[in-house]
């Protein structure tokens, strides 16, 4: 039993050891992964030319490690289309529940509308103030601005709650106030589908085989120039840095609060300015 529970214990930490990895990983800016995707892709290419020149066998040997190139080279174009399809599926779902949450406040308000007049001012402040936290939300990938603009929503939350029940427990029989708490539970559950979809990124594990085996393709790339006696650097220098752009392509696809490529948030501030004053 206690085997067990230090089996348990070893894997939890694991598990956190390589979220912090993921994090540390994610967090980088994109000036720099560019440059070291590039720098390490070019590195392995010269390296491999290198070693072809000095160590070369021949032209027998140029046809086997002519095939080993072309075999890692269609390899790698198979992973990174496989991981881009990954990443831009995880992009669509994102955007998908930004739409959702835009539909899922406005239909709230519009309830809210329905119900007495002393709950629809407060209420429809708490939207306004829940729009606003939402529209920022993955808008940074600090990890102490994400936590506080969750919480920030959650407190937001279970104010707007509070009304409802009250609203409720001043009318049980009232259909405006049901159709508005009705509204408002949905509102939530498409709060918790967006955190999720935020949370769920590609591992950090599938980059690094990406970057892995770009650099062994490479490799074996400039080491059947360098077997043929030929230095190709600025051609292998512009195909190392195609390669390298294709896998951040992949990696910003998958990094919709810090890369180039965000997810839209104008539906939810459309619905933000939708919300009466």
């Amino acid at each position: 039993m206690a085997r067990t529970l230090r089996s348990g214990v070893k894997e939890e930490l694991g598990c956190e050891e390589l979220g912090m990895i993921s994090d540390w990983f994610y967090g980088l800016p994109m000036p720099v992964l560019c440059l070291a995707f590039i720098v390490l892709i070019a590195g392995a290419a010269d390296v491999g030319n290198w070693v072809g020149l000095r160590f070369g066998g021949g032209k027998d040997e140029n046809a086997d490690v002519g095939t080993l190139a072309a075999a890692c080279l269609g390899l790698l174009a198979l992973l990174i289309a496989f991981s881009f399809s990954m990443a831009e599926a995880r992009y669509e779902t994102r955007r998908t529940w930004v739409l959702e949450e835009a539909t899922a406040i406005g239909s709230t308000a519009n309830f809210a509308l329905m119900l007495p007049e002393p709950a629809q001012h407060a209420i429809l402040s708490l939207l306004r103030d829940y729009t606003a936290v939402r529209i920022g939300f993955d808008a940074s990938f600090d990890p102490m601005q994400l936590e506080k603009d969750l919480n920030r929503s959650l407190d937001l939350q279970a104010r707007l709650w509070q009304q409802a029940v009250a609203v409720t427990a001043a009318a049980p029989q009232s259909l405006p106030a049901y159709r508005f708490v009705a509204s408002l539970n949905e509102m939530n559950n498409v709060h918790e589908r967006r955190i999720t979809a935020l949370r769920n990124r590609m591992p950090s594990a599938v980059v690094f085989m990406l970057l892995g085996t770009a650099m062994v393709a490479m490799g074996f790339t400039g080491y059947n120039s360098g077997v043929a006696g030929i230095k190709r650097r600025l051609a292998i220098l512009i195909m190392s840095g195609m390669i390298g752009l294709l896998i951040l392509l992949v990696v910003d696809l998958d990094r919709p609060n810090s890369g180039l490529i965000q997810v839209p948030v104008q539906a939810l501030v459309d619905a933000a300015q939708g919300i009466p004053r």
